[in-house]
């Protein structure tokens, strides 16, 4: 709900935070939802009806929300005694004729009875109901952010607001200031904050560490967000700053997702939305021989149903549901580079070239890849919460469960065009080069995740003091079943074909091949190069227990405070793959089907391997000696097992003057792991494991200020010590062989990686200051935040491309790095109660300046420096704004998102430094209402049809993968009851 600015008055005061109206909000904030909760002391003299409605918000707790129009000379009597806050406000609104509706989230408002004597009707409508359930939210997370002790951000999850099918966390969290989304598709999967890497962020379920596996189950501390609950929670919180009572392993935040309540709403509650999606772009499918794969439709569902019962609605249970089935075709080309001198002869890679002094200054490319893939994503989960919060008491219960499951039906063919090192008629843009081989692959996956989540919550206060227990275990499980398919044509079957070059890498784009000098490829002989497949599967558990203690530490407390609790959390992380690979060079001619399709942004037509993995006779095929040998080795080094125990206890001593705060304390953070990796005798794998345990401790002081001045300004600095731990799969994998479709293979097609069991955890020292200036009688923020992070022993995975039988590898191990820094700037704007001609407008906007190092030693032992950290943009801005349109009871809102280029791994030398490039992206949703709870909703995700790039480089200012999925549209019905 919204209230309507008029000519008599200015009642953007009054859209819910104006003026006076802030106290209560504070004390609202502290205890949502305690409308219907227990009975407590109520003292409220005779006085003002203004004032008496603020006196009663902060003893109750409540927020009490009324125009200064409504309340306008009006007196109240006194109320005196032991009332629940509803019966409190019954006495002191009795013949007043005003009335109160109770909102979502605990909110009061206070209006005019229309028996009485109503107030002129405004010529603008409200927005629609079914909206404004959602809207509490919103001026939840700006209080939460005005009285938190912390430096934080949050964002309130708004089905109408929230853009994408999925309205996933990752993609409302990427308009945060300092937020990057790291795409994955159209949408972003994981996000780093601050120019700190996914895996330093600690995210929990109200409060409690959820559970990651990684992409492909070899266990990361990054949490999928692209597909994590949404529908569950009501708002998400990204802490920045840290204290003693947060937990210290994180150092870029704390993402911490608020479960939805029943109490959020007054009975009975529901929020259905069926949605059909078409994507643009079809891609292959139709043209690679395979049946099955839809070239554009998908569907989906969020529910959302809350009701509250019992004699006094004590209890309450919400549910929320999700179904997707997305078709996310994808095409993308990609370039390898060769370099050659001023005579023409090419230049070795095992130093840089780009610094070798006979460089000619071009590119040329040393293989060419287009790749098609054919996915349907399909996401399947709900969760429940049960609450009891007893009339008369001060306790608050519930259970929380939930389980998400995640499935791909992925199927993806590439062309590769292997050039030789023979340059002809080189120009600054194209040449010509001999073709030493054509690849032909299909891969095919079908895999899937699991997120699962059952957690118990106990809050109990009395007075000054509360005590919140918490206790859950967190899992998430993998399984994946992958058979590959290579085939290859070299040699005299070529007849000596050369292939043509253009482009500049520096542009943006790639170098791509543009024509061949025959069509030999549809009579030649292919031949198998390679075949083999794949089974996987991977399981993690987390249970954890935490109790925190406080006595006189909330909002408005004065004079001395503590804070105390502790932590126990376990890991473990169990991860198995099998391989079986066959003999090759076998004749597989008849699989090579010709075609003309062309991919978009390529020129050549496409040869497809026409085979089912799936369904292929896999027992026809030779495994001799070597290859069973290869198949039991390869099997076995994957293998790995992972435990971990953490142990913490904090102490914060609170300390608040009338208008500052200040908090100092220290957490103890103790460790111990152990990594269990298969064990390797001359180059021979056992079945048994070797263990290798470690153990940290580390003391985490923080110290803490906030001052809040008269005039709505509030300052901010923190200083904290935190850390970030190595991954299961740093410490614990032996080696990784993947053959599959990750966009940081740099081209390869397979990639190795390593663990290093010698990692330290990382420590790193946090400076913070911010500034916050509210305006538009706290509507509207303006936000300046300053930060410092330095990091020793900063984790980074060094990468090497090497060539093994033919196949090009990625090959990466992570390393402790020398020491790490970084720093930045975030400025935020916004407003949700812009009056501009005559309409109402949400505006917000954020920019975000970064500058980062790291000093590391290379893969030849020299002390290096880069000036980036992983997964640090210099530059990010985000904005987004809704119009809302009373007349058609609907709205309209635009999401923009522009990220720099950021570095996502570094190469043997600074030319093999890899990264993601620059992208701009905009978004769209348009709804209004077309029955009585019933309104459509019409999206476009990726309006602007952005490809997204790789590129490589010490500055990362070439291009050698780009990607393209066009735009997805969706159309959406929602039902609201209300």
């Amino acid at each position: 709900m919204r209230i309507k600015k008029t000519k008599a008055t200015s009642l953007s005061c009054a859209a819910f935070l104006g003026g006076t109206l802030f106290t209560p909000l504070h004390a609202w904030a502290a205890q949502a939802g305690a409308i219907a909760g227990s009975a407590m002391p109520v003292h409220i003299p005779a006085q003002s009806m203004g004032s008496a409605l603020d006196a009663l918000g902060q003893q109750t707790h409540t927020m009490v929300v009324y125009t200064p129009d409504a309340v306008k000379n009006l007196q109240a009597h006194a109320v005196n005694g032991v009332f629940t806050p509803h019966d409190a406000l019954t006495q002191l609104l009795a013949g007043s004729n005003l009335e109160s509706i109770e909102k979502p989230g605990g909110g009061l408002i206070i209006k005019k009875n229309k028996a009485g004597k109503a107030a002129k009707k405004s010529a603008r409508k409200e927005p629609d109901d079914a909206e404004t359930v959602f809207s509490v939210g919103h001026r939840y997370v700006k209080a939460e952010k005005r009285t938190s002790n912390i430096v934080m951000d949050s964002i309130a999850y708004d089905p109408y607001e929230n853009l994408g099918g999925n309205s996933s966390i990752a993609s409302s969290l990427v308009l945060l200031p300092g937020v990057t989304g790291i795409i994955n598709g159209d949408e972003p999967r994981y996000v780093s904050v601050r120019g700190v890497g996914p895996d330093l962020n600690h995210t929990t379920v109200d409060g409690l560490t959820m559970a990651s596996i990684g992409e492909t189950g070899s266990g990361t501390r990054r949490v999928n967000l692209q597909d994590t609950p949404v529908e569950m929670t009501s708002r998400t919180n990204v802490y920045k700053s840290f204290t003693a009572e947060q937990s210290g392993d994180a150092i870029g935040a704390t993402i911490d997702l608020i479960p939805m309540s029943a109490f959020d709403h007054k009975g009975f509650y529901a929020h259905l939305d069926g949605y059909g999606i078409y994507s643009t772009y079809k891609g292959s499918v139709g043209s690679n021989g395979m049946k099955g794969y839809s070239p554009h439709l998908g569907a989906g569902e969020k529910a959302n149903i809350s009701y509250r019962f019992g004699k006094e609605k004590q209890f309450g249970i919400i549910i929320s549901s999700r179904y997707q089935d997305r078709v996310t075709n994808q095409t993308g080309s990609s370039s390898g580079f060769q370099y050659f001198d001023k005579s023409g002869k090419v230049l070795s890679t095992k130093t840089d070239p780009t610094t070798n002094p006979n460089w000619n200054g071009r590119m040329a490319p040393s293989s060419y890849t287009n790749s098609e893939y054919a996915n349907m994503v399909t996401t399947l989960g709900g969760s429940g919460k049960l609450e009891w919060r007893p009339v008369g008491t001060n306790i608050k219960a519930s259970i929380l469960g939930w389980t998400y499951r995640r499935s791909e039906n992925v199927m993806g063919d590439m062309d590769v065009y292997n050039l030789n090192n023979t340059i002809q008629n080189q120009t600054d843009n194209s040449g010509t080069l001999p073709v030493k081989s054509m690849r032909v692959r299909r891969i095919q996956s079908t895999y899937s995740r699991n997120s699962n989540g059952i957690m118990g919550h106990l809050d109990w206060k009395q007075g000054k003091h509360s005590v919140v227990v918490r206790a859950g275990y967190t899992w998430e499980g993998y399984e994946n079943y992958q058979p590959l398919e290579y085939i290859n044509m070299s040699g005299k079957s070529l007849k000596n074909m050369t292939a043509n070059y253009y482009g500049n890498a520096t542009n943006g784009d790639i170098i791509r091949l543009t024509s061949l000098s025959n069509s030999v490829l549809q009579n030649g002989k292919w031949t198998a190069y390679k075949m083999q497949q794949q089974w996987r599967s991977a399981e993690e558990g987390i249970p954890t227990v935490r109790a925190d203690y406080n006595y006189n530490t909330e909002y408005r407390a004065r004079g001395f405070g503590v804070a105390a609790g502790f932590e126990w959390r376990e890991l473990t992380l169990e991860n198995n793959i099998d391989m079986a690979e066959y003999d090759t060079g076998f004749d597989m001619s008849k699989y090579a089907h010709y075609t003309h399709y062309v991919p978009s942004k390529w020129n050549l037509p496409y040869v497809f391997l026409n085979a089912d993995g799936r369904k292929f006779d896999w027992s026809s095929l030779k495994q001799g000696s070597g290859k069973l040998a290869d198949s039991i080795h390869d099997s076995k080094i994957s293998d790995f097992r992972y435990k971990e125990d953490v142990v913490d206890g904090y102490l914060s001593l609170h300390y608040a003057l009338k208008n500052t705060v200040f908090i100092a304390g220290v957490r103890v953070d103790n460790t111990d792991y152990s990594g269990y990796t298969p064990g390797v005798s001359n180059n021979i794998v056992s079945d048994s494991f070797s263990k290798k345990s470690g153990n940290y401790i580390n003391p985490l002081p923080s110290f803490d200020f906030v001052h809040r001045f008269p005039w709505k300004m509030n300052i901010h600095g923190a200083y904290s010590r935190s850390i970030g731990r190595p991954t299961p799969s740093n410490i614990a994998q032996a080696e990784n062989i993947t053959c599959g479709t990750s966009d940081e293979d740099g081209g390869a097609a397979c990639s190795i990686s390593r663990g290093n069991p010698n990692l330290k955890p990382r420590k790193a020292h946090n400076f913070d200051f911010s500034i916050d200036q509210y305006f538009d009688h706290s509507q509207g923020m303006v936000s300046l935040a300053f930060f410092d992070k330095m990091i020793q022993d900063d984790i980074y995975t060094l990468r090497n491309l090497t060539m093994q039988d033919g196949v090009l590898y990625n090959v990466s191990q992570p390393m402790n790095a020398t020491g790490s820094n970084i720093h930045g700037l975030e400025l935020s704007v916004l407003d949700r109660s812009v009056a501009l001609w005559g309409q109402f407008f949400d505006l917000s906007m954020n920019a975000t300046w970064m500058q980062g190092n790291m000093k590391y030693v290379n893969s030849s032992g020299q002390q290096t420096r880069i000036n980036h950290m992983i997964y640090q943009p210099d530059v990010l801005v985000n904005g987004a704004v809704t119009w809302h349109i009373p007349a058609i009871q609907g709205g309209l809102r635009a999401t923009a998102t522009y990220t720099d280029k950021y570095l996502t791994s570094i190469g043997s030398y600074a030319s093999n430094n890899q990264g993601q490039g620059a992208y701009f992206m905009l978004n769209m949703a348009f709804w209004h209402k077309v029955y009585k709870n019933v309104s459509f909703r019409y999206e476009v995700q990726n309006l602007t049809g952005t490809r997204f790039s790789n590129v490589v480089g010490n500055k990362l200012q070439y291009t050698n993968n780009t990607s393209y999925l066009g735009r997805g549209i969706y159309f959406h019905v929602v039902l609201n009851s209300l």
